[in-house]
C-alpha cells in the first residue's frame, strides 16, 4: 500500500511543483483514515460532498484528494494543500468541514495526520480533466 500510495500522491500532485518553489507558507499533510466497513460507502459520500464544497469555496483549500487502498478499501489517504497554516484553521472552523467531521466521527475507526515537506510535484496539467 506505501508503494502505491506513494504513486498515487505524486500523480495527484499535478502543477503544485513550480508553485511550491515559490510558496515556502504552503501546508502539506497526509492523513490516514481506517474506515469501518459497514460504513465505507456513506463515508465516500461525505468525503466527497466535503471536497467539492472546500475546493469550490475556500481560496486556501489548494488541493485535496481522497483515494482509497484497492486491496484494503477501507484504508483511506487524503492529500491536503493550504495556502498557509492559517488556511488550515480556517477550513477546520467552515460548515462543511464541521459537518463532514462530526457526520463521519462513528465511521473512523483510525486517523493518523501527518506534516510533510513535499520534495517534488509532477502531473500532466490536464490530468484531472481526463475521463
Amino acid at each position: 500500500m506505501k508503494f502505491i500510495t506513494t504513486i498515487a500522491l505524486a500523480a495527484f500532485g499535478a502543477a503544485l511543483q513550480p508553485a511550491f518553489a515559490q510558496n515556502k507558507d504552503w501546508m502539506v499533510r497526509i492523513a490516514k483514515i481506517e474506515i469501518d466497513s459497514a460504513y465505507l460507502e456513506p463515508y465516500k459520500a461525505a468525503i466527497h460532498e466535503h471536497t467539492q464544497a472546500a475546493i469550490a469555496s475556500e481560496p486556501g483549500v489548494l488541493a485535496l484528494y481522497a483515494m482509497h487502498d484497492k486491496v484494503h478499501p477501507t484504508h483511506v489517504t487524503v492529500f491536503e494543500v493550504y495556502a498557509s497554516k492559517q488556511a488550515y484553521e480556517t477550513h477546520l472552523r467552515t460548515a462543511h468541514f464541521q459537518k463532514y467531521k462530526t457526520g463521519t466521527l462513528k465511521m473512523v475507526k483510525s486517523l493518523q495526520l501527518i506534516d510533510v515537506d513535499p520534495i517534488a510535484f509532477g502531473a500532466k496539467p490536464d490530468m484531472l480533466d481526463k475521463k
